[in-house]
């Protein structure tokens, strides 16, 4: 099933529908920061018409917020066009995925759930999955890695490093540190930041036997 993978928009239409046009896909997964309640004082204007992109393939879509979106608004809108997968498992033509939104920052940013709480509620609903193959979105990254890298810092969760190498993930989809688009492996598991649709980031992944992932940009 080849699946569009995305992160962090920040309600940029513009380089989204570019993206959307460009592609041929059956599937789209986002890792979050679909709107920004920071730039846009009407937040969730802005979060309807990245909605709206998603809309108009008519595909199937899933996704989890970021910090940039406050977790009840966000989550209100994804489940209006069933396409929540913060907290949920997901079921695709031959996958399944489970989602948790928000991450961690100085800044004190709408959403920043811990990464115990992310850790504990991906295990319990990992448990629960069916599908031989199994993907995870994670707007937080896990730390350590070379997707949590911001001015030099490591700044992940450790706790989401734990989680992917106990895992049995195929694939984890994650976002948040803008600068640390990239790959990673934990224990088997593969991890992808595709890059900030904001800057005209974005991957793609043929999932059916295997995944094989191609990073791509504008």
């Amino acid at each position: 099933m080849r699946t569009l993978l995305i992160t962090d928009i920040h309600g940029d239409t513009d380089k989204l529908e570019k993206i959307i046009e460009k592609e041929d896909f059956e599937a789209i997964l986002c890792a979050g920061d679909l709107s920004d309640a920071r730039e846009f004082d009407d937040y969730e204007g802005k979060l309807d018409e990245v909605l709206d992109l998603f809309d108009k393939k008519d595909k199937l879509v899933k996704a989890v917020p970021g910090n940039m979106d406050p977790e009840e608004a966000c989550v209100k809108a994804l489940r209006e066009r069933r396409i929540n997968l913060h907290r949920k498992i997901g079921s695709f033509d031959g996958f399944e995925a489970v989602g948790h939104g928000g991450g961690i920052t100085p800044f004190g940013t709408p959403f920043e759930p811990s990464g115990e709480e992310i850790k504990n509620a991906v295990e319990t609903l990992s448990e629960r999955m069916k599908a031989d193959t199994r993907l995870a979105v994670i707007h937080q990254p896990p730390a350590n890695s070379e997707l949590d890298i911001a001015d030099g810092e490591h700044v992940g969760s450790p706790e989401v490093r734990e989680l992917l190498e106990d895992s049995e993930f195929d694939l984890v989809l994650t976002g948040h540190i803008h600068e640390s688009r990239g790959r990673d492996k934990f224990n088997g598991t593969v991890a992808v930041n595709p890059g900030p649709v904001l800057e005209g980031y974005y991957a793609v992944a043929e999932i059916g036997d295997g995944i094989a992932v191609e990073m791509k940009q504008l």
